[in-house]
């Protein structure tokens, strides 16, 4: 997609910025927050606008690594907030036997944009380079939500999205075995009143939506966040 830095430059201002930190520090804050930083090793895949580096950097986290298939995007990220080692690769599957052992690796509405046939041999090779008892976190768009072609099809980059099912199918075909899994809703931070007021009317629409599916038949998922994820911590 040509240059991706573009694209992205279109979807974020300050708030939206503020606003992806919030959404990591809510969902995920309680991981970050249990390492120590300075023994930490960190690699985010797809670092976007560099919101997750700051969110760590903030944190007091030093030892971070990116992967993206776009320079102009590590470059961004690199020069505005500093990081150990950024790779650009088209194939991530490349990367086997070149990163090093991580203690915490992100990919934040990333794995979506990996060809279809790949995602599980990514998750694989990935899962190999976290340090025992290192933690993997996936956020991807929620196909549970029937709502959620938006996040689906909102970028011409993202190739599937996925549901709770899915999600726990993608962690058995991988290979994972000894790992305490998690899956959960990517969700609204209460940080304000905005917030609470989104999250009032969001559960109301997903009491509703869950009624319809269920009056409706067949399969239906109870998690209805647009997004949602998936926790891999290794034993």
């Amino acid at each position: 997609m040509g240059n991706y830095v573009k694209h992205l430059e279109g979807q974020y201002s300050k708030a939206t910025f503020k606003r992806k930190m919030d959404y990591i520090d809510y969902n995920f804050g309680r991981i970050v927050k249990n390492l120590a930083p300075k023994k930490c090793r960190i690699l985010e895949i797809g670092p976007g606008m560099g919101e997750g580096v700051k969110y760590l950097k903030d944190n007091g986290f030093r030892n971070i690594d990116i992967v993206d298939n776009d320079n102009n995007v590590l470059s961004g990220v690199a020069d505005r907030f500093g990081v150990d080692k950024k790779y650009c690769v088209d194939d991530l599957i490349t990367l086997k036997g070149k990163l090093g052992k991580y203690d915490l690796i992100i990919l934040v509405q990333a794995l979506e944009h990996i060809p279809l046939n790949q995602q599980a041999k990514v998750v694989s090779m990935l899962y190999s380079c976290l340090r025992k008892m290192g933690t993997m976190l996936i956020v991807v768009p929620n196909a549970g939500n029937p709502l959620g072609m938006v996040e689906r099809y909102g970028d011409l980059q993202h190739t599937n999205s996925f549901t709770e099912q899915s999600l726990r199918d993608l962690a058995r075909v991988s290979g994972i075995k000894t790992a305490r899994i998690e899956i959960k809703g990517y969700e609204i931070p209460p940080y304000n009143f905005v917030n609470l007021i989104r999250i009032f009317f969001q559960k109301i629409l997903h009491m509703i939506l869950y009624g319809v599916m269920i009056i409706n038949g067949g399969t239906y998922f109870k998690i209805m966040t647009p997004n949602i994820s998936l926790i891999i911590k290794k034993n």
